[in-house]
């Protein structure tokens, strides 16, 4: 038995010969105590939540209750299973209150209050009189988010390698075709009126779609070919602001518009411009492509200590919730004319430079990029310095 509960059990047996002011001196001790233990547990790193069986909360730390998104007065009245907002994870704890007697651990996705893994342990504490339950939960997001970049990187580099097998084999036919289709168009000119109307329809067919598939061939070789990368010190400002002058056309012709708020403080620092670039123009085309409504692309730069953030929001169709996972997987694609290259390849470019992206969508409303760049600023960093990418 812990000394101190064995304590309180003798007190208790001489309570009746204690005077008022050893009472009141012993409930302020406990007071205290209580104050200076739910500070220790608001300084841990995992997540504490302890209930009676039917779910009551009896205490819960500042660290649970940031990354469930409750909060309740210290020793509240809410129940546990009542007030988290991720069903399964409510559910998980439901059911397991029903017959609490075995420890349980299961890993769970939280999309609120903002995208995390946590590993929540489920641990019955039996006392003299009551079952109490501890939910103990460690935050597992970063191990999560190496196993699935290892994982995106594999596939990434398996899918390159077979694209560029592909294209190879498709260019040579692909390039008789063209020739071949060249001289029928001559051969075309010196048929009847008649005859030659109907052919030439057929043979322009035959182009765009011989054109469309080259193109397809193109962007797979463009991706096979990436150039080792080259880091410079540049601006971010002017290398977004570079990006945007190239679309700005096709953007007003399609009376869409693009806000840029730049960040005037970043300083300039160790990034392949082209392979940025490359990043921005395809995230700038997609939200283009969305907004098929007109709309604006908001783009916003800023950074905090050694991290630049730099958010694209467009307000065009969204990305339903079953696409999100793979958006970036190789030859995903969701447009009846997309080759699934292009956001694999910002990935890529991202990963590449240290960094990470995050995305949230809203169906009909809107879709938003958010990429964090380390900012590194001499060779060294770029091998031997790690950056805190929790923005």
């Amino acid at each position: 038995m812990p000394e101190r509960a064995s304590f309180i059990e003798k007190l208790l047996t001489r309570l009746d010969r204690l005077g008022q002011q050893d009472i009141k001196n012993f409930l302020l001790t406990l007071a205290d105590d209580d104050l200076a233990y739910q500070r220790i547990l608001d300084e841990l790193t995992e997540g504490i939540i302890i209930t009676d069986v039917q779910g009551k909360i009896q205490l819960i730390n500042r660290q649970a209750e940031l990354w469930l998104g409750i909060g309740f007065h210290k020793g509240g009245r809410a129940f546990i299973q009542k007030s988290l907002p991720d069903e399964s994870l409510a559910r998980f704890v439901e059911e397991n209150l029903k017959d609490p007697s075995t420890k349980v651990v299961r890993d769970f996705r939280l999309l609120f209050p903002r995208e995390s893994h946590l590993r929540v342990f489920f641990i019955p504490i039996p006392t003299s009189k009551k079952v109490q339950v501890l939910l103990l939960l460690v935050n597992i997001t970063e191990e999560k988010n190496r196993e699935h970049d290892k994982s995106m990187m594999s596939k990434i580099e398996t899918m390159i390698r077979l694209a560029a097998g592909l294209a190879h084999e498709i260019g040579n036919p692909l390039n008789s075709l063209t020739i071949h289709l060249e001289l029928l168009k001559r051969e075309i000119k010196s048929l009847p009126a008649s005859k030659r109307q109907i052919l030439s329809k057929n043979l322009n067919i035959l182009n765009n779609e011989t054109a469309r598939l080259d193109k397809i061939v193109r962007n797979f070789l463009r991706a096979t070919r990436k150039p080792p990368l080259r880091f410079r010190n540049e601006n971010l400002n002017d290398l977004i602001e570079e990006s945007i002058a190239v679309m700005q056309p096709e953007f007003e012709n399609r009376g869409l518009s693009i806000d840029f708020k730049s960040d005037p403080e970043i300083p300039s620092f160790l990034m392949d411009r082209e392979r940025l670039h490359q990043a921005f123009m395809n995230l700038i085309k997609n939200a283009m492509e969305a907004m098929t409504r007109g709309g604006t692309l908001r783009i916003l730069l800023s950074h905090k200590g050694n991290v630049a953030s730099i958010r694209f929001q467009d307000n065009g169709r969204g990305i339903e919730e079953k696409d999100l996972p793979h958006i970036f997987e190789p030859f995903y694609t969701t447009k009846a004319e997309g080759s699934g290259l292009g956001l694999m390849m910002v990935y890529d470019a991202i990963a590449e430079h240290g960094g990470r992206i995050e995305v949230s969508s809203k169906l009909k409303k809107e879709t938003t990029f958010t990429l964090f760049l380390p900012i590194r600023r001499t060779e060294l960093q770029l091998t031997h310095q790690k950056f805190d990418l929790n923005y």
